[in-house]
Parts: C-alpha cells; structure tokens; sequence
C-alpha cells in the first residue's frame, strides 16, 4: 500500500513558480497541478519522480514555507533578462554543484598550504584594455601571436582552457545538469559564470554554446578573476548594448587576447585589402582561429562596419551553430566526461582519495561519476584506482 503526504500549497504554488511547467514530463506536470487543484495527493514516489524531474531538493517538498536559496550569482548576470528574475531549477543546480566543487577545493589548497592567487582582482583598477589584456598575457606566460599554436578553434581553446587551469584557475564544463541529459543547459539563460574565490576561483562553461562562443567565454571569465568580480555571462550574441562597463572591458579583453588589436589592423588595411567586409571577416576569422562574431565586433569597433552589418553577422553565425548543433547526435561518453572535468582539480580529488583524506562517495558526487566512470577517467589521464 502507497502511503499518501500532504504537500503544503505554498509549496507547490513555489515549485509551479520556479520550474518550467511545459518542459516536465506529462505525469509530473500534470500531477503538479491536480495537487494544487486539490484533486489528488501525492505519493512518495510521485513527489521523487518530480524531485528528479524539477531538480527541487526531495525535502523541499515537505516544508511548509517555500525555502530561502541563495541567488545572489544572478545579480551579476551580464545582461538584465526578465528570464533571469527566476532562474531555472537547472542553472540553480549546477551554480549549486559548482560551489560544492569550489568548497572542496580551497579546503583542500589550505589544508595543502597553497597560498592565495595573486591574480584574483588584481586588475579591478585596471580601464585600459591594452595593458589589461598584456597583464592577461604576462599571467598566463603566452604570447600575442599564440593562436598559431593552434590549427582550430577547437583545440585553441582546449590549450587556453589549460593554460588557465595550470594557474590556478578550475575549469568545468557541461551542457547538462549531473548526467540527466533530459536536463540541458540553456545557452540562451548563461554561456558562462564565475565564482570568485583567492584560492580556489571557478569557471562554468556551458558546452552547449559553440566552440567560438566557449573560448570568448573561457578569455570574459578569466578577465572577471583578474578583476575579482563574479559574473553570470548571458550575452547570447554579444549584440547587447546596454551592458555594466565591467562587461564592456571583458569583452574588448577577451577580444583582444584573441585578435590582437595591431595584427588585426594590419591584416585587414594591407593583405585583404579590397575584399568585402564580410570575406574580410571570414578570412580574419580564420587566420586567429577564432568566431566571426568576435572579428565582427573589432571590425565594428574600429568603424570598418556599420551596427546593422555587424548584428546581420552575429545573428546569422547563431542560426547556423543552431542548425548544425541539431544535427549532431550523441558522442564518446567516457570522453565527454573527462572533458567536464578540470584536470587539475581531478588530480588533487584522485590523490586525496588515495591518501585516504576524502571519500569515494564525496568524490563521485563532486565529479558526478561512479566507480566505474571516476576509474576510466583516471586511466584517461594517465593514473589509475587503488584496487
């Protein structure tokens, strides 16, 4: 026999508030709103189903007043969005695992006598983009002209994902919440956030934004540590115009690590001289292995283009990221799980775990894993499990 609970009103009133109604299966949002009707009580399983479907902690359901989260992350949103008021359970969750993530860490870099970065808001003063981006540079030991290291944008921002790392800075990235792939990360609600911190400073990357979008993101974030300012980034196509000149300087930053200012110059007044804007941008896209928004908005910048030209550009690389991204199915599942994962945090999680300091279950819920999925990982990366 199913035991049957009652759930208070302003529960449900909350949960139907803050969960996307139409997004949940059939069952969950119908029985939502036969409880609130009154029609129906719930039973355990029905109040787990919608726990796992909503991403509503299982306990919330049994409280009497609505709970009091800590929101504050989305005061820092790059762009006021009426979407954002209420952030959806996912974005929630994941800011939430994030923390958790980023706790454990500076408990671990203390207790390991790490000192505070150094970086971490030490260019708040800073206004000129410049000196700012050659500080960027100067942090991160690369040059002006690094890109070339690179043959794609793909791996371009695999190598600054782990230059940045390897300062100190921990880099995780999903399009998910957990392992829920009915749960994706909307692009359109964050590309990206960051969570200040002196010893332990975060970066989320959303992987469902295109590579271009996910290295522009990578650069704006890591100029927010330098700055020492959290930051929610949901500019989807950086058309925005009324945006905090914090966020101005981020962008020109990211920019400008990207494309530098006198090489970009120099290419498009002398070697594609006479080309029309667009092939311009594309070609210049191209040689810095970078999206042609960002060449776009220089191009913009430096009154090559006009407004409209440049938000026709942006628009129309978002379309076909979209169109492409519906074509693309599944992938490596070991693989991606590595990749959601910061390397440098793992291998401090994965000998802690040997050392006996955390637990197995502590670092399966850190990492999202199992035994099974933590150990390949681990073999990934060129270490192995204790048996």
């Amino acid at each position: 026999m199913q035991v049957k609970v009652n759930i208070s009103n302003e529960i449900i009133d909350w949960l139907m508030a803050n969960v996307q109604i139409d997004s949940l299966p059939n069952n969950v949002s119908s029985n939502l709103k036969l409880w609130r009707a009154g029609k129906k009580t719930p039973t355990f399983n029905q109040i787990e189903n919608a726990s796992k479907a909503t991403g509503v902690p299982f306990g919330y359901f049994f409280l009497q007043t609505p709970p009091t989260e800590n929101l504050s992350l989305v005061d820092y949103r790059t762009v006021d969005s009426a979407a954002l008021e209420n952030p959806s359970r996912n974005l929630v969750e994941i800011i939430h695992n994030m923390e958790l993530v980023q706790e454990w860490a500076r408990e671990h870099l203390i207790s390991e006598s790490n000192s505070a970065i150094s970086f971490v808001g030490a260019l708040k003063r800073q206004e000129n983009v410049q000196m700012f981006a050659d500080s960027v540079r100067k942090i991160l030991r690369i040059s002006d002209g690094w890109f070339s290291k690179s043959q794609t944008t793909e791996e371009y921002f695999r190598l600054m994902r782990s230059v940045i790392s390897n300062s100190g800075v921990i880099v995780m990235m999903s399009g998910i919440v957990g392992n829920n792939t009915r749960r994706p990360l909307d692009i359109n609600e964050f590309r990206a956030f960051t969570l200040i911190d002196e010893f332990a400073p975060l970066i989320f990357i959303n992987s469902n934004d295109s590579v271009n979008g996910r290295l522009f993101s990578l650069l704006h974030e890591f100029a927010h540590i330098c700055i020492g300012e959290n930051s929610l980034f949901n500019d989807r196509y950086g058309t925005e115009k009324k945006i905090k000149k914090t966020e101005v300087i981020c962008n020109a930053v990211a920019a400008e690590i990207i494309a530098p200012q006198a090489l970009f110059i120099k290419k498009w007044e002398t070697e594609y001289h006479g080309a029309e804007a667009e092939c311009r941008i594309q070609a210049l896209a191209k040689f810095f292995r970078c999206g042609i928004t960002v060449i776009a908005r220089k191009a913009l910048d430096n009154k090559f283009i006009d407004n409209l030209l440049y938000e026709k550009i942006a628009k129309d690389a978002a379309e076909q990221y979209n169109a492409r991204r519906k074509k693309h199915k599944g992938g490596d599942y070991y693989r991606t799980a590595v990749s959601r994962i910061d390397k440098r945090f793992f291998e401090m999680l994965l000998e802690s775990v040997k050392e006996g300091k955390t637990l197995y279950s502590d670092a399966f819920r850190l990492t999202n894993t199992n035994r099974r999925t933590f150990a390949e990982i681990a073999k990934k990366q060129g270490a192995f499990l204790d048996e």
